[in-house]
Formats: structure tokens, C-alpha cells, sequence
């Protein structure tokens, strides 16, 4: 870590009652302590305004030549500093991922010896009073509803579900109710957003701000690193005056009181004249570095000799770029004043709301040299850089993905009854392989084979929550109604897996996982002597289930050649604590009511056969 400069601060200009917050309100380390100036620094590296575009974030930094973070997303940059320069917040959906991802960085990097410099941004400081909420289209609804407090988001969420139809209230619990796959609560969320509600957003201030307010409230404004200048919107000739403290603790005092008085106006004895927050012309707000001839070069020069800095490197600044994010960012598109003034918002989001649609960019500063990073993902293939992984999906992204994204290939399938055709999906960076089911011959069809009864297995899964059946959603393909399973790459069947006698990755997982697959199999009523529909990941040893296309006769008994001789604790209580109402919800709308009840009563089969096992083998032998 490099070495901490020190300045002498004229802090005799703060009002008592602010000192007197300052201490009050303010994080663990006290202004006087919280470091804002670092020499000896041999890597930094700077990013701009991120706007809520996490994948665009997570691209820029795992990037080879940006190199910060691995596939993992954990810190590799050794002792090199990150300073991120504000606007983390609005206008995309994943700000509070950012936040989240960049606390966990700060101590990885610490560790390491490096540093994490988060900024304030005008955004922030938005976010952090409650204003961003009076300006249209800056706090997206997934933000919103990622900031609300758990308690106050699950009690409105149940509001929405109960006001629902019958037939959609039971898909909107399938879904999990998410805004970024239940269209119906996105809407509804809008509403609340759109229509200002006062409880909304008194919940949403308070929550963004229990979750990184106070965190944000110990970053600083502006830093120093070697002779470099970081600061949001800019320093113009007045501010390059003050010496740096004194701004960053002038900023996070002032904040913290206007904070509080817009949670309680009462608390406001006189009147508030705030010296840098929403100041147009503070550190957060300044374009005049930016916009052309508002400055001259002999003002920078002066502003730079006042700060003892030989550059300044600055966001908040965007201008488009003629082609939108096919393009690399130049230097000619961001240093000005003789390489002096660094403008870094390149318009990095837009990939999700496509607010910007600009250049995801970097700039490293290494042996006393500027170094301008700035490519699409687009031009990273072209010349033949492998772009750095997504971070892995969650289950309902892979479903949101397998709903939305674009179908850029389609082959012929693995074969089989089913006939699926393979698919090859694309979107924001993501390259999946799907599986498309199309066959929908229902019972009371004498040979039954539907891609309705893998929707059903799924939906079961998701209800106990045992992972075995892959992401699979309905959709239509070139006119043909059917769903989209996603592919399980690298993995061996379980036919091929004993007939080569290949080991798994760890015996007594597998062993486990296949104990309650059976259990699972039971349930569905599906077949367990065809193992090659049984998958066994080589990454990681997973188990997967992907045919289920002939399951869920209307048959009250368990199925023959599919013996129950153990399962986990987990799954066990899970069926003790079955509800039937709430099954058929989940499988309702791919079953019919025989198909649905037969489940239900092989619920109760199953159960029984596990008490019989454990009377006749003992608990410790048959649950784990």
C-alpha cells in the first residue's frame, strides 16, 4: 500500500452544530483519520461512472488488461489501488450488486495491500437524501425494489399476489415473484415508483441507506495518489484552493446533516447554506473541465499548481460516440489540457436499460505514465481476446435469460423421443446452450410425452428446492409453442458413467445426491432405470435429471424398480411439511387434477416409506 501524505487543513470554517454531527453521525474513523492522500503507488487504475450496469462493471475489471479481478470475481490486483470515481447508483438495474461487490473488494484488496477507492458521486449523494427518487427514469424499478427493506417488500409483494387472478397468482408464485422475470410485479412496482408513494419511499431512503449509506458516508470526495488528482465531477479554480480535507470533510458533514433533515425537517434549527453539497459548481457537480470553452489551459495549469498535481482524472462527463459500444475509446475522446484533465465517463452503462450504450473503460496509470484502456465487447472478439466470464447466473437470471435471449443458432438435438432441437442463446455478453422441447402429447393420450411434464418436474424442484432439474421455461421458437431447457455442458450420463466405471469427483456426495434423486423420482413417478437422462457434471459433480417428458401418471403408489433406502434430513422434513394447496399452485398449470392429486397422495407414499426404512435400518442409517 502506498505511503498516506498528510496536508494541513484549515478546518476552522465548519460551523459547531456540523462538528458536532460529525461526530455523531459519522462512520468508525473520524475526519481527522480517514486517509485521502497516497504516494508510492505503482498501479492505479480508475473507472467512472458505472450507473447500475453490473456485468459491464464485472467485464471491466476481470478484463486482461485491466486485470483486477479473476473469474471468481476475487481481487488479483495485488498492491495496486482501484478508485472507483461515483455514480455507482441509477439509471441501470444493479447498483446495490456494484456496492455490495466493491465492500467485499475493499477488504480482499486491503489484504493483499492494495486499495479500494470508492468516490462520492453526485448520485450518491442523491440516493443518500432521497432526491434521485423526484427525478423520472434515475432509480430503475429493479433498484427500487433492491434497496426496499425485506420486511416492507414481502408485505407489498403479498398484496400484489393476493390481488391476483387465481390461475395467475399461481404462476406469479412459480415465478418467485422477481421483477426480472414476473412482468406483472415489475409493472406493479412501477406503479408504486411512478406514483410517488410516501411510504415507498420513505422505506427505499431508509433502506438504501442502512445498506450502504453509511458505508458511503466515510468515502471521500476527492484523493491524491503519486501526484494524480481523483474526483468526480471536477475541481474549478476556487475549490483547487481548499486543501483536500477540508473538502472531503466539509462533503460528508454536510451530507450527513442534510440527510438527517430530510428524514426529520424538524431537526433543522436554522437555515441549511450548504458550501459543497449540491453546489453546481463542487467537486461533484463541475463540468467546467469538460465542456468546451469553459476553460483555458492556463486555468487548468493554475488549478493543478494550487493542488500540487500534475493531472486530474475525472467522470460525470459523458459525450456519445459516433458507432455507440462497437467502438474503442481514444485518447483524443478523453484527455484534454495537454493530457492534463482525464474525462473517463465513457458511458459504460447501458447494456440492461440502454441509457448510454457507450464504451466500458479504464484508466491505468503505471510507472508515471497514463495508459487508456476502453474496448467493447464486441471488439475484445474481433481481435481475438477471449472477453473475462459473467459471473455465474443465478437460477431465475438463467430463466430470464432462457425467456429473452436472442436465438443465434439451432441444431439438431441429442435425439430420443423427445426429438429437441439445440439452441444457441445470446444476450449482454452470455452465450448459453438451451435444449427446446417441443412435444406436448398429454394424458389422456395413450403414449403421453410432453415437454409440460419436465415443466411440472421443474417446478417441483424449485418447490423443494433440490437443484435436480435444470432451468426450463416456456417459450415459442419459429412459431412452435414448447420450452427451452437450458444444456448441462461438460457432464457424462449416468449409463456412460458405470459402463467406462469412471469415479466421480467426491463418492459420498454423489452417493447422497443420487439417494435423493431417487426420493425426487418417486414423487414424479418417473422412470429410475433410464440413466442416461441422469447427468453427472465433470465440473463439479452435480446431479441432473433431464427427461421427465413420460412422468407424473395419475398413479397413487410409488413406481416399481425405484427403491427409497435413503435420504437427507433436509429433504426428508421438506416433505413432512408438504402443503397440497401449495403444490398445485407450483404444478398446476402443467398438470391436470388427477395428475396433481396422484402427486399429492405419492407425497404421503413416500413419506411412509422412509418411516418404514428408518424403523427397519435405523434413523443414523437411512437420513443424513
Amino acid at each position: 500500500m502506498g505511503q498516506m501524505t498528510d496536508e494541513k487543513g484549515r478546518l476552522g470554517r465548519l460551523p459547531l452544530f456540523l462538528w458536532a454531527l460529525l461526530f455523531v453521525s459519522a462512520p468508525a474513523l473520524t475526519a481527522e483519520e480517514i486517509p485521502y492522500a497516497w504516494t508510492g503507488v505503482e498501479r492505479v487504475v480508475a473507472v467512472a461512472d458505472i450507473h447500475g450496469d453490473y456485468e459491464q462493471f464485472v467485464y471491466i475489471m476481470a478484463h486482461p488488461q485491466v486485470g483486477l479481478i479473476d473469474s471468481d470475481l476475487r481481487w488479483i490486483g495485488g498492491k495496486a489501488h482501484f478508485v472507483q470515481l461515483g455514480d455507482i447508483a441509477d439509471r441501470g438495474p444493479g447498483a446495490r450488486k456494484v456496492y455490495e461487490t466493491l465492500m467485499r473488494l475493499e477488504r480482499e484488496a486491503a489484504a493483499a495491500g492494495g486499495m479500494v477507492h470508492v468516490l462520492l458521486g453526485n448520485h450518491e449523494e442523491m440516493n443518500i437524501t432521497g432526491i434521485s427518487l423526484d427525478y423520472p427514469g434515475y432509480v430503475t424499478v429493479e433498484q427500487f425494489v433492491s434497496f426496499l427493506p425485506e420486511d416492507f417488500r414481502r408485505a407489498r409483494e403479498a398484496e400484489y399476489a393476493g390481488a391476483l387472478p387465481p390461475d395467475e397468482r399461481e404462476q406469479a408464485l412459480i415465478g418467485g415473484l422477481d421483477v426480472s422475470t414476473d412482468h406483472g410485479l415489475y409493472d406493479f412496482w412501477r406503479n408504486v415508483l411512478d406514483g410517488k408513494d410516501p411510504q415507498a419511499r420513505r422505506a427505499y431512503v431508509q433502506g438504501f441507506n442502512d445498506a450502504v449509506g453509511d458505508w458511503l458516508l466515510g468515502k471521500n470526495t476527492v484523493i491524491k495518489i503519486n501526484d494524480v488528482v481523483y474526483v468526480h465531477g471536477g475541481l474549478n479554480g476556487a475549490f483547487s484552493k481548499w486543501p483536500l480535507r477540508e473538502i472531503n470533510t466539509v462533503m460528508r458533514t454536510e451530507l450527513a446533516y442534510l440527510r438527517g433533515i430530510m428524514r426529520d425537517p424538524r431537526r433543522m434549527t436554522r437555515a441549511f447554506r450548504p458550501k459543497i453539497v449540491y453546489n453546481p459548481d463542487g467537486p461533484l457537480w463541475f463540468r467546467g473541465l469538460a465542456e468546451t470553452g469553459k476553460a483555458a489551459q492556463s486555468e487548468v495549469d493554475r488549478i493543478l499548481a494550487n493542488l500540487g498535481a500534475k493531472a486530474m482524472v475525472i467522470g460525470h462527463n459523458y459525450f456519445s460516440y459516433k458507432g455507440g459500444r462497437s467502438q474503442v475509446v481514444a485518447k483524443a475522446n478523453v484527455a484534454r489540457f495537454e493530457d492534463k484533465v482525464w474525462i473517463m465517463d465513457t458511458g459504460i452503462a447501458g447494456a440492461f436499460s440502454g441509457s448510454y450504450g457507450g464504451v466500458p473503460s479504464a484508466l491505468i496509470y503505471e510507472n508515471g505514465e497514463f495508459r487508456l484502456w476502453g474496448e467493447s465487447e464486441e471488439v475484445a472478439k474481433q481481435s481475438g481476446i477471449r472477453p473475462p466470464p459473467l459471473p455465474p447466473l443465478t437460477r431465475r437470471e438463467v430463466e430470464a435469460f432462457l425467456r429473452t435471449a436472442a436465438i443465434t443458432g439451432r441444431g439438431p438435438g441429442p435425439g430420443g423421443r423427445t426429438d429437441a432441437w439445440r439452441l444457441t442463446l445470446e444476450a449482454r455478453g452470455a452465450v448459453l446452450t438451451a435444449l427446446f422441447k417441443y412435444v406436448d402429447r398429454r394424458r389422456p393420450a395413450p403414449l403421453a410425452d410432453s415437454y409440460r411434464y419436465d415443466l411440472a418436474a421443474y417446478a417441483l424442484s424449485k418447490y423443494l428446492d433440490v437443484g435436480f432439474v435444470p432451468p426450463i421455461v416456456e417459450r415459442t421458437v419459429e412459431g412452435v409453442p414448447g420450452a427451452i431447457q437450458v444444456f448441462v455442458p461438460n457432464a457424462v450420463s449416468e449409463a456412460e458413467r458405470r459402463e467406462k466405471k469412471a469415479a466421480v469427483p467426491d463418492p459420498a456426495a454423489f452417493e447422497k445426491a443420487m439417494a435423493d434423486l431417487a426420493v425426487f423420482q418417486n414423487l414424479a413417478y418417473d422412470d429410475c432405470r433410464e440413466d442416461r437422462d441422469t447427468l453427472i457434471s465433470r465440473d463439479d459433480g452435480r446431479v441432473y435429471r433431464v427427461d421427465f417428458s413420460e412422468a407424473f401418471a395419475p398413479e397413487r403408489g410409488l413406481p416399481a424398480h425405484c427403491p427409497i433406502l435413503r435420504c437427507s434430513r433436509l429433504l426428508f422434513r421438506k416433505l413432512q411439511a408438504w402443503d397440497d394447496k401449495t403444490v398445485a399452485e407450483y404444478v398446476g398449470r402443467h398438470l391436470d387434477p388427477r395428475e396433481t392429486a396422484a402427486l399429492n397422495a405419492r407425497r404421503r407414499a413416500v413419506v411412509r416409506a422412509i418411516e418404514a426404512r428408518i424403523r427397519m435400518a435405523g434413523a443414523r442409517n437411512v437420513l443424513f
